[in-house]
């Protein structure tokens, strides 16, 4: 049973979604990124990061972005910036 998992280092997924991957993402999300923003820095159409998210929150056991990025954030997958 995946309990919303802190196997992200090991190299996490769900269902072929790397979420070591969204984490970049999410790392934008958190900077205040719109989707069309974070699209356009990660080389992405904004549709393929409305896809993406939803597997984000997935994975953290989450039901939206404010939420993704503070359980982000709370296990260590985020960094404050200085």
């Amino acid at each position: 049973m995946d309990d919303g998992g802190d196997d992200v280092a090991a190299g996490g997924e769900v269902g072929g979604f790397d979420l070591v991957a969204g984490l970049d993402l999410l790392e934008l999300i958190a900077r205040g990124s719109t989707n069309r923003e974070a699209a356009k820095r990660l080389f992405i159409s904004e549709t393929t990061v409305k896809t993406h998210l939803p597997h984000v929150y997935a994975k953290l056991g989450v039901n939206d972005r404010a939420a993704a990025v503070a359980a982000a954030f709370s296990r260590g997958y985020l960094a404050p910036r200085d």
